[in-house]
C-alpha cells in the first residue's frame, strides 16, 4: 500500500510539471500534502478543460485554463482558501486501518468555489447552499471508511482506534448530526466532533444504488454521475456559515460570542498552519 501511494504521489508530480509547463524547482522533496494538492488541482484542470466552454460560479472558464499555474493565478483569495482549508483538513485526517490520509483517498476535484460573488477585494457570501465547498470524487476505501464512521458513531474500533480521526486529538469524524439531514443528493453524511470550524462531506450511502447513478444536479455539477462523489464544507458559526475568508463572531460548540475572527485564523487556532502563501511549483 505504502509503495503504492509513493507511485501516485511521484505521477502526481509528474503531471503537474507537465501542466505548468516547467519542471519543480524545490530545493526539498515537497510533502503529502503538497503533492496531493498539486495532484488535485491537476485534474481541475482537466475537468474545466472538458466542459470548455461552461462558465464556472468562481468565473473559470475551461477554455482559457491550459495549466495549474494559470488555474491557480485566476482562482479568487476566497476560493482559493476554500481549496487550502479544505485539503489541510482532508490531509490531517487519518484513517484508522492504514494511517492514510482522507485527501490521500481523494481522486479527483469537480468544483472549488468560495463567496458568491467573491473577487479579489471581495470575500462574497458568508453562506449559500451552494457556496464554500468542493465537489470532489473519493475512491472505494475512502467511502466504505465514511459509513463505517457514521455506523460506529465515532466510537473507538480495535486496537482502540477511530475509523476517522481528525487533526485535533480531541476530535474525529462521526455521522452528521445536522437537523436539516443530508444535502440533496446525497443521502448520507458526516461531520467532526470538536473544535471550530466543523467539517462536514456529504456522500451517497450504497454506490450501488440507484440514487447514486443519477445526476448531481447541483451549480457547476449539474450533469454529472459520480457514485463516489463527495461535498465538502466547513461550518464557521452556528447557522453554517463556510467562508473563510468572511468574519465571524459566534463561533465554537456552544456559540457564545467570541472575538470576532476572520475564518482563516479561527481556522489556524484550531487546527494549525494551512499555507496560505502556497501555490503549484513552478507558478
Amino acid at each position: 500500500m505504502s509503495m503504492l501511494r509513493s507511485s501516485m504521489r511521484a505521477f502526481a508530480l509528474v503531471l503537474v510539471a507537465a501542466a505548468c509547463g516547467k519542471p519543480s524547482l524545490r530545493p526539498d522533496p515537497p510533502s503529502a500534502l503538497d503533492a496531493n494538492r498539486e495532484r488535485l488541482l491537476a485534474t481541475y484542470v482537466g475537468r474545466l478543460q472538458s466542459i470548455p466552454d461552461e462558465r464556472q460560479s468562481n468565473g473559470l472558464v475551461g477554455r482559457d485554463v491550459a495549466t495549474t499555474c494559470e488555474l491557480w493565478d485566476k482562482l479568487d483569495p476566497s476560493s482559493r482558501s476554500v481549496f487550502l482549508t479544505l485539503t489541510h483538513r482532508l490531509g490531517g485526517s487519518t484513517l484508522g486501518v492504514d494511517g492514510t490520509t482522507m485527501l490521500d483517498h481523494v481522486t479527483t476535484v469537480y468544483r472549488v468555489a468560495g463567496g458568491r460573488g467573491a473577487d479579489g477585494d471581495r470575500p462574497g457570501s458568508c453562506g449559500g447552499f451552494e457556496f464554500n465547498r468542493m465537489f470532489m470524487s473519493i475512491d472505494r476505501e475512502l467511502h466504505a471508511v465514511l459509513v463505517e464512521a457514521n455506523a460506529h458513531r465515532g466510537a473507538r474500533q480495535l486496537r482502540g482506534v477511530r475509523d476517522i480521526a481528525d487533526i485535533r486529538s480531541n476530535s474525529f469524524w462521526r455521522e452528521s448530526r445536522d437537523l436539516n439531514g443530508p444535502h440533496r443528493p446525497f443521502d448520507m453524511s458526516d461531520e467532526t466532533e470538536a473544535g471550530a470550524p466543523r467539517g462536514q462531506t456529504q456522500f451517497f450511502r450504497d454506490p450501488e444504488g440507484k440514487l447514486a447513478h443519477g445526476k448531481l444536479g447541483r451549480l457547476d455539477v449539474v450533469n454529472v454521475i459520480d457514485p463516489y462523489a463527495l461535498e465538502m464544507d466547513q461550518d464557521y458559526d452556528c447557522v453554517h456559515h463556510s467562508n473563510p475568508t468572511c468574519a465571524y463572531r459566534f463561533y465554537g460548540r456552544a456559540c457564545l460570542p467570541r472575538r470576532r475572527s476572520e475564518g482563516v485564523e479561527i481556522y489556524t487556532r484550531d487546527y494549525g498552519d494551512f499555507e496560505p502563501e502556497w501555490k503549484p511549483s513552478g507558478c
